[in-house]
């Protein structure tokens, strides 16, 4: 396990993060938007590789080299996607990694890192592999989402780092 990179991590969170949700509440708010999903997933992604010391995985297999990263509000399920034609070796690629799952508020001022090992995360992939398989027996379906609870996240995984109000509140010093 990597040695985390806590304040990079935090220092990309406030920079790319915090300030660029905050800069655009104020237009999102006068035209009657939430500011909800305004941080894309890649950002996530980013954050989590400087925070475990990762890089990009190239291809559609997992976010990272060692990780697969979700992203969601705190409370709510993560999402898994699998499509059409890499649908099945995304699924074999996510059982070979550990996930890394952020929690966050709808302002962005509150987030969780949790980090779940591979060995939790199979019985589900296994679980949903013969549906995988069965959704796409009909040449229609393109897309194959399951979820994977934020109390599973909370029960299975280790708080790798929270950040409160924007502060940063704690941090795993060694995993």
């Amino acid at each position: 396990m990597p040695t985390l990179q806590v304040q990079e991590a935090y220092s990309f969170y406030r920079t790319y993060i915090l300030e660029y949700s905050r800069n655009k509440a104020e237009i999102y708010e006068h035209y009657g938007f939430s500011l909800q999903g305004s941080v894309g997933s890649k950002d996530w992604e980013v954050f989590a590789a400087i925070l475990f010391n990762d890089k990009a995985r190239r291809g559609d297999g997992a976010d990272l080299e060692n990780y697969e990263v979700k992203s969601a509000t705190i409370g709510s399920s993560f999402e898994y996607q699998y499509h059409r034609n890499r649908g099945l070796n995304k699924l074999t690629d996510d059982r070979d990694v550990d996930h890394i799952f952020v929690a966050r508020s709808e302002t962005y001022m509150n987030v969780e890192v949790w980090f779940v090992e591979r060995t939790k995360m199979i019985p589900i992939f296994d679980r949903w592999l013969p549906e995988l398989q069965q959704n796409y027996e009909t040449s229609e379906r393109q897309r194959f989402r399951r979820s994977v609870t934020y109390s599973f996240v909370k029960s299975q995984g280790v708080r790798i780092l929270e950040i409160s109000g924007g502060q940063l509140s704690y941090f795993l010093e060694v995993i």
